[in-house]
């Protein structure tokens, strides 16, 4: 299956008139028809190519496009451009403009997401869970869990998780309550800042 390449849309369709075909000799209609060319991937049109036009004989029913139009035929499509200039539509814009308006959706709700956990850092509640990041060795990484059971005016008082994982994305996996069992911590207000500020508290939790 192709999922990416290039395709051809009309854009626009017109009758010239009294126009002597090359291939049949008559004096005849020939019908045009403008055609974008456009790069798609997934089906949508993500940015346009050059244009193709090509004109059909209605007497013989001849086709004709690019070098083989006729240089007469070509002055006639000429004063048709003029006078209602052919533009790339913006639809073929589309992948481009969907692409732009998803990265803006992900940038605004990643800096919604910061002040949001920014509140949780300067706020903290019992039952917050703060994803934690440790290095005890050189270039070794750690990644684990603190529960948050009591809050007062100086400090946060934590349950910490029993277990630890080496990627960031395995932390989902120990969540659970029964891996907070006994080892308690306690931290200022202010070095819970100062973490999360050096990125030790990669991210806030609140039910």
């Amino acid at each position: 299956m192709i999922f990416f390449g290039t395709r051809l849309r009309s854009i626009k369709k017109g009758m010239l008139t009294h126009v002597l075909c090359q291939y049949c000799g008559e004096d005849s209609e020939m019908e045009y028809d403008f055609q974008q060319k456009y790069f798609h991937l997934y089906f949508i049109p993500f940015f346009p190519l050059k244009k193709k036009v090509s004109v059909c004989c209605e007497n013989c029913y001849s086709v004709f496009e690019g070098k083989y139009i006729d240089q007469a035929i070509q002055v006639k499509l000429n004063r048709v451009t003029e006078r209602h200039p052919i533009n790339t539509p913006i639809w073929t814009f589309s992948g481009i403009i969907l692409l732009t308006l998803l990265i803006s959706w992900a940038i605004w709700q990643s800096d919604r997401h910061s002040l949001v956990e920014t509140d949780y850092i300067k706020n903290p509640k019992k039952g917050d869970v703060y994803f934690v990041e440790h290095s005890p060795k050189e270039y070794t990484t750690i990644y684990s869990t603190w529960r948050v059971d009591k809050v007062d005016n100086q400090n946060v008082y934590f349950t910490y998780n029993d277990t630890s994982v080496t990627k960031y994305t395995k932390v989902f996996s120990i969540l659970s309550n029964n891996r907070y069992t006994t080892k308690k911590g306690i931290l200022s207000r202010k070095k819970i800042e100062d973490l999360f500020k050096k990125d030790s508290i990669i991210s806030i939790t609140r039910e």
